[in-house]
C-alpha cells in the first residue's frame, strides 16, 4: 500500500506537496520541436540491480537501475547522482526527444541557509541569526516544512528553479512496458544495450502504471478506471462512517472532507479560486489558512498539478448543479463532504458548523441535495501528466455540468461501482 499522509478515511489534504512535476517540467522544455512533457515524476531515491553494486531495497526506492554489468547505459545515466536526496529535488521528464533529469539549482529556505554557514564565517552566522529571528516572528502557517514543498499560507505555490543533470536520447531507448518487481508494478524503460530503469515513483497499482504507459505512447491525459487499491481499507472505513452519519440510507460513494480551493470553468470564464455566486448559509467555521493557487493554474489544465485545488467544476452557466455544489464547497472551505446514496447526492457538514443549528439536531446537515435522477454518472478518473497520478472522482450531471473531486477514497468507491 502506498504511504500517504495526505489521505485518510475522513480527510484528503495535499497542501504540503510541491507543484506537480509535469507543470514544473513545462518551463524546462527548450529543444526545438520538443513540445511539452509526455510525463514527469519526482524520484529522489534509486537503487541498483546490477552485479557488483549495492542493491538496497525496492520498497524505499523511487527508481531501480538495472543491467547485466557495470558501465551499462542505465548505470552511466545515474552514476554521478547520489542514490538518496532528502527532498523532492530531482525531476525526470520524458519528451518525444529524450528522458531528461533535472535537479534543483538553488535550494532555498532556512535549513539550506544554515548549511551555507558551515565555513564558520562571522557574517554568515550573523545572517543566520537574523533569518532565525524572522522565522520565529513569522506567524504564517507553513505546509510541508522548510523544504522543496514549503508552502506558506497566503502565498501562491511557486515552481523551483531547476538545472539539467543528465539525459538519455530517444535513439538509446528501446521501448517502454509495464513490468512487475517483487514489491510493485513498475513502468519499465528498456535501453538498447539491454539495461534499463524501472520507475516506481509512488505507483503501487497496475492501472497507474498502465496509465503512465499510455502517456508514453501519446494517449490523452484523462482516463477512467482507477482502481485505487492502495486506499481500499480507507475506502471501507469511509463508507462505514457515512453510514453512521446517515442511518437508513444505502451509501454508494462517501467523499472525504477536502482541504483545498474550488476552481471552475464557467463558460469562457476561468475562476481560480472560485468564490460563491449565490447566497450562502451562515457558518461558524474558522478561516482557511492555506497557500494560494499557483499562477500556472490560470492556464489550460494547470489545476491538475496544483496541490491547493481540491475541486474543479465545469459548466456553461451559473445555474447548473455542479456550480451550485462548487459554491457551497468554496464557502465551507474544506469542512463539507459529498455522499452519494441510492436516492440523492448530498453535500453534508456537521450541524455544529451552522450559525443557527436546529434543535433538536442530527450530527450532520445536508446543505444541498441533488436527486439521483439528475446525476448522470460517477467515475474514477486518472488525470494529468504527473506521476504518480492522483485519482479524481468525476460527477456528471444531466444538465451537462461536471464536478471533479481530488479524492482517492471516493474515487475508489466509484471504481468498485463500475466493476
Amino acid at each position: 500500500m502506498r504511504a500517504s499522509t495526505g489521505v485518510r478515511a475522513d480527510l484528503t489534504e495535499f497542501l504540503a506537496e510541491p507543484l506537480g512535476p509535469a507543470t514544473v517540467a513545462r518551463s524546462l522544455m527548450d529543444l526545438p520541436g520538443e513540445g511539452g512533457p509526455m510525463w514527469a515524476a519526482y524520484a529522489n531515491t534509486h537503487r541498483f540491480d546490477i552485479p557488483g553494486l549495492d542493491a538496497g531495497d525496492d520498497r524505499s526506492a523511487d527508481l531501480v537501475v538495472w543491467g547485466k554489468a557495470l558501465d551499462c547505459l542505465a548505470h552511466r545515466y545515474v552514476r554521478m547522482v547520489s542514490s538518496w536526496s532528502d527532498a523532492p529535488h530531482r525531476l525526470y521528464v520524458l519528451t518525444r526527444q529524450r528522458l531528461a533529469l533535472y535537479t534543483r539549482a538553488d535550494p532555498s529556505g532556512f535549513l539550506a541557509r544554515a548549511a551555507r554557514v558551515r565555513d564558520g564565517l562571522r557574517d554568515g552566522i550573523v545572517q543566520l541569526g537574523k533569518d532565525l529571528a524572522e522565522k520565529v516572528a513569522d506567524r504564517r502557517k507553513l505546509w510541508g516544512g522548510d523544504t522543496y514543498a514549503g508552502n506558506y499560507e497566503g502565498e501562491p505555490i511557486t515552481p523551483p528553479t531547476m538545472e539539467p543533470l543528465a539525459e538519455i536520447r530517444r535513439a538509446q531507448i528501446a521501448g517502454f512496458e509495464v513490468a512487475e518487481r517483487t514489491t510493485a508494478p513498475v513502468l519499465r524503460l528498456r535501453l538498447v544495450d539491454g539495461s534499463g530503469l524501472d520507475f516506481l515513483v509512488g505507483m503501487t497499482d497496475r492501472d497507474e502504471c498502465e496509465y503512465a504507459l499510455g502517456l508514453t505512447n501519446g494517449a490523452p491525459p484523462l482516463r477512467p478506471g482507477a482502481r485505487g487499491d492502495w486506499v481500499a481499507t480507507l475506502a471501507r472505513q469511509a463508507l462505514e462512517q457515512a453510514a453512521a452519519l446517515l442511518p437508513g440510507e444505502e451509501i454508494m460513494v462517501a467523499g472525504t472532507t477536502n482541504a483545498g480551493y474550488v476552481g471552475a470553468q464557467l463558460g469562457r470564464e476561468l475562476r481560480v479560486p472560485h468564490t460563491p455566486l449565490g447566497r450562502m448559509p451562515a457558518l461558524t467555521l474558522p478561516p482557511a489558512r492555506w497557500p494560494l493557487p499557483a499562477a500556472t493554474s490560470q492556464g489550460p489544465d494547470g489545476w491538475l498539478d496544483d496541490p491547493t485545488i481540491a475541486y474543479w467544476a465545469q459548466a456553461d452557466r451559473a445555474d447548473r448543479d455542479a456550480v451550485a455544489l462548487a459554491d457551497l464547497l468554496a464557502h465551507t472551505a474544506g469542512a463539507a463532504r459529498l455522499v452519494l446514496t441510492r436516492e440523492r447526492l448530498a453535500l453534508i457538514v456537521t450541524t455544529a458548523s451552522l450559525a443557527a443549528p436546529p434543535d433538536p439536531a442530527a450530527a450532520v446537515t445536508s446543505l444541498r441535495d441533488v436527486p439521483r435522477a439528475r446525476v448522470r454518472g460517477v467515475t474514477a478518473e486518472l488525470a494529468g501528466r504527473s506521476l504518480p497520478p492522483k485519482p479524481w472522482l468525476r460527477v456528471d450531471f444531466t444538465d451537462g455540468s461536471t464536478l471533479r473531486l481530488r479524492d482517492p477514497v471516493a474515487a475508489r468507491h466509484a471504481a468498485v461501482l463500475s466493476t
